[in-house]
């Protein structure tokens, strides 16, 4: 019952940091403040009262149209909410944290940096929505969401020299910062841009500072995987042309890492 309640909460939790998602991914390429302007209907311009940001829940309520001029509100409010709140759970879920767990903690320097990892891995994710959406539409990565990116790397590879000092594997995470973003720069002054962005480059030396080296790597092959196998289906399907937003499939490289880059690693490992 106690894991229930606490992912139950924590799904709620994502489910609000989903809103102010929303917030980001519409006011960032306007180079609109994210932070005093109030919420307002993107149709009729009326101020939303505080009951109608109930974040899921409100678009939920009002059958997914604005309150005063009863316009559709775009599914991609409620999308952003909930999946944000499912990947905070995913987060913690593949992390293998439950709360019944703690009575058998013998070391607490150890479980206080797993949870803080955890917790900055579901930050990440909330970043990587972001990119992905404003990427999609605009090409673009935000400066700022890598800058914030940066930071959580720093942060866990702070704690980590507390936790664990020189003997730890924090020189794994300066590596990481370089083993996938210098490459992919040769290749983006080679081309003169053309090839890949320079966000993109940003983005990986960043991610690659959070995960490591090893894991930034099966970030970069699994988002280059995505994103040659998508694009060709849209290609077919859509008629999509060639250029493509790579911001959204590296995230899902980012996130396939995240979760699942240790048991990818020891697979591979396991060939030789």
């Amino acid at each position: 019952m106690l894991n229930i309640i606490f992912y139950i909460f924590l799904f709620l939790y994502g489910v609000i940091v989903g809103s102010f998602l929303n917030v980001c991914i519409l006011r960032i390429p306007l180079k609109e403040t994210i932070v005093s302007k109030r919420s307002h209907c993107m149709t009729c311009g009326h101020q939303l009262a505080w009951y109608d940001l109930f974040p899921l829940f409100s678009y939920l309520f009002l059958g997914g149209k604005c309150r005063y001029c009863k316009a559709k509100i775009s599914k991609q409010y409620p999308i952003i909410e909930f999946l944000n709140g499912v990947f905070a759970v995913l987060c913690f879920l593949f992390g293998g944290f439950f709360p019944s767990d703690i009575v058998t903690v013998y070391n607490w320097g150890w479980f206080g940096y797993s949870v803080l990892v955890l917790f900055l891995s579901a930050i990440l994710c909330s970043i990587l929505i972001v990119i992905s959406v404003i990427d999609w539409r605009t090409f673009e990565i935000p400066l700022g969401a890598n800058i914030i990116i940066l930071i959580l790397g720093i942060v866990r590879l702070a704690v980590n020299l507390i936790v664990y000092g020189f003997d730890g594997d924090w020189l794994d995470f300066v590596i990481g910062f370089f083993v996938v973003s210098i490459p992919l720069a040769i290749i983006y002054y080679a081309s003169k841009g053309r090839a890949i962005g320079g966000g993109d480059v940003k983005l990986m030396a960043v991610a690659g500072l959070f995960l490591g080296w090893k894991l930034a790597i099966v970030a970069l092959i699994a988002g280059c995987l995505y994103g040659s196998i998508i694009h060709i289906i849209r290609m077919k399907v859509s008629g999509e042309g060639k250029q493509l937003a790579m911001g959204p499939y590296l995230s899902a490289g980012i996130v396939t890492a995240l979760w699942f880059g240790e048991y990818i690693v020891d697979w591979y490992a396991g060939f030789f």
